[in-house]
């Protein structure tokens, strides 16, 4: 079995129903698995796991396209999440068994697809972006929907398929192979931006982390940390930023995974704070997976 894990996020977070009918989808498919969805209302946005098989994902990925651009309407959307299109990114994760130029196929072949049936500008980004700039998501997606029609008529946003210019109601999508990230939500005890502010920045100085600010609903800060599976472990990211929070004098109130990880990420956690593990290194489910015992639990679970 080949597995690749999609993160689609799209630009609705609001409507539970919708989540419903992308759930429902992967259900007719024998070898793809709805994982999790965390929709935020503030930021009008939902992020969905789905773990599938290479010869199953793609047709999963295509029918859920098309339902997100019959169900949502970028000129009607706001919310607090920078966002180009009602699809707005596709991030396609290379798990198990498959190699990055596998993937890589999938995107192109994706991306032509879907262009081409729906008129739909699509950026490919990553490890599968056709140049240097395209390769950060936040330089495709600066100026968001409101701007991408004029951003879109310079020569150097010409998208890599599909129309020169925005999908009226569906903006553009952002499609690519890239690494497996570790996301940890900080949610901080202060209302200060100044103070939230000088936390981002102590914390950008760590080179394998990103790090994104939030105000949130009740007016506290929240910190998001995104860091490459393999560059860091999750018990050291933990500890450097608690350490950060701390010298500014404020504390964590809580720590929130907002995607799911493997159980590989806290197994190398655990490596990493005992220091001298003997042995190989891996999950159940991992052995499983490779034994291509998957699909008979979950036809077990029916």
């Amino acid at each position: 079995m080949k597995l690749i894990e999609t993160l689609p996020n799209i630009s609705e977070g609001k409507n539970s129903e919708l989540i419903r009918q992308i759930k429902n989808l992967a259900d007719n498919y024998e070898k793809v698995w709805f994982i999790s969805c965390k929709s935020d209302e503030y930021f009008n946005r939902s992020f969905i796991s789905i773990v599938g098989d290479l010869s199953e994902i793609d047709k999963f990925l295509y029918e859920t396209i098309k339902i997100c651009i019959e169900k949502i309407d970028l000129t009607e959307h706001s919310g607090h999440h920078p966002r180009i299109g009602a699809v707005d990114v596709v991030p396609i994760v290379p798990l198990i068994g498959v190699t990055f130029e596998e993937a890589n196929q999938l995107v192109e072949k994706l991306a032509q697809k879907v262009s081409s049936d729906f008129d739909l500008p699509i950026y490919l980004y990553e490890k599968s972006a056709h140049n240097k700039e395209r390769q950060n998501i936040n330089n495709i997606r600066k100026g968001g929907f409101e701007f991408l029609e004029k951003k879109m008529k310079l020569p150097e946003w010409k998208p890599d398929y599909g129309p020169s210019k925005p999908h009226p109601t569906a903006g553009a999508t952002i499609i690519g192979v890239r690494d497996f990230l570790i996301t940890l939500d900080f949610h901080v005890n202060t209302t200060d931006r100044w103070l939230a502010e000088q936390i981002q920045q102590e914390l950008s100085l760590y080179a394998p982390v990103n790090v994104f600010l939030v105000r949130k609903q009740n007016g506290k800060f929240s910190i998001s940390i995104n860091a490459k599976e393999g560059e860091i472990s999750l018990y050291l990211l933990y500890s450097q930023v608690q350490k950060v929070i701390h010298h500014f004098g404020c504390e964590i109130e809580r720590v929130s995974l907002p995607t799911p990880v493997t159980g590989k990420v806290f197994l190398n956690s655990f490596k990493t704070l005992v220091g001298n593990l003997d042995g190989e290194l891996f999950t159940i489910e991992e052995k499983l997976l490779m034994n291509s015992q998957l699909g008979k639990f979950k036809n077990s679970k029916n």
